[in-house]
């Protein structure tokens, strides 16, 4: 008989203590514990009140100065946009000014100074660009012409890219029996594509919808210029800015022409353009 008392008192016991309450007698969730014993009797306490409080919810949630986690760590200082309240404190023997907590592969996290990461992409053939060649020219309402593949890219995941590019010219008249004069100048655009380039020089190519503002890069180069095999040099710098809106991992190709001149027909060309010269740059920064 006593057996069966006991039994059933501890059940009795085990029901009405499944929330568990300390400096409360309304705990919200599993355990809670409310620090400056201030919540009220009945009801939710209020957000002043919830400051001093700590939660586990029966989902797991946990929640610090909040009843009302919706992740499994929420902590809840107090502070404002005008008067902000730090939340959390790690002393793991590498904190200092200026680091972010960082994690590694399996998401353990520590203290690290954070370096902006580059990602480097491929130079690879490049082409000659004629300058007596109508292909080249620049059409504003038609980009789908005047644009010419090479074959360095460079590989972007989903997100956003700022994509500095350096580019050489390096013009020479092709041993032609003429070349620049003073008053001659040829304007050189490239930019990128997300559409394969099969070769170098092969084309034309459309500039892909995944840049956002700036189209192109360009430089202006005015005459004269030296007559025989001596080039000629100028360099196309600048960034574009991509938005990588897929699932998955683009390519993006250089292209190179659309070309505005001062004459329909000039002498020379641009020589190997988007080839692998030492000063040719392809890199990427992720941004916000």
């Amino acid at each position: 008989m006593k057996k069966t008392i006991y039994l059933i008192s501890f059940l009795t016991v085990t029901n009405i203590y499944a929330q568990v309450g300390i400096n409360t007698e309304n705990p919200r969730g599993v355990l809670h514990v409310d620090g400056s014993k201030n919540n009220p009797v009945t009801g939710s306490p209020s957000d002043a009140q919830q400051k001093d409080d700590f939660i586990v919810l029966p989902s797991g949630n946990v929640g610090i100065g909040t009843t009302l986690p919706t992740r499994k760590l929420e902590i809840n200082s107090g502070g404002t946009i005008v008067a902000p309240v730090d939340g959390f404190k790690l002393v793991d023997g590498r904190q200092a000014k200026n680091k972010a907590l960082v994690s590694d592969e399996n998401g353990s996290a520590h203290w690290e100074y954070i370096a902006l990461k580059s990602y480097k992409g491929q130079i690879g053939n490049g082409f000659d660009l004629f300058l007596n060649s109508a292909n080249y020219n620049f059409n504003s309402s038609n980009l789908s012409t005047g644009f010419y593949g090479t074959t360095s890219y460079i590989d972007l995941a989903p997100g956003n890219w700022q994509i500095n590019i350096s580019l050489l010219l390096a013009y020479d008249n092709n041993a032609a029996a003429t070349t620049l004069t003073r008053d001659d100048w040829f304007w050189t655009r490239v930019t990128l594509t997300d559409t394969e380039v099969v070769s170098s020089g092969s084309g034309p190519y459309t500039p892909t919808a995944d840049l956002d503002g700036s189209k192109f890069l360009s430089n202006i180069f005015n005459g004269p210029a030296p007559l025989g095999a001596a080039p000629k040099y100028a360099m196309i710098n600048g960034s574009l800015m991509v938005s990588n809106t897929g699932s998955a991992t683009k390519r993006y190709f250089m292209i190179v022409g659309g070309v505005s001149k001062s004459a329909a027909s000039l002498p020379g060309r641009i020589r190997n353009i988007g080839e692998l010269w030492g000063e040719n740059v392809i890199s990427a920064f992720a941004v916000q």
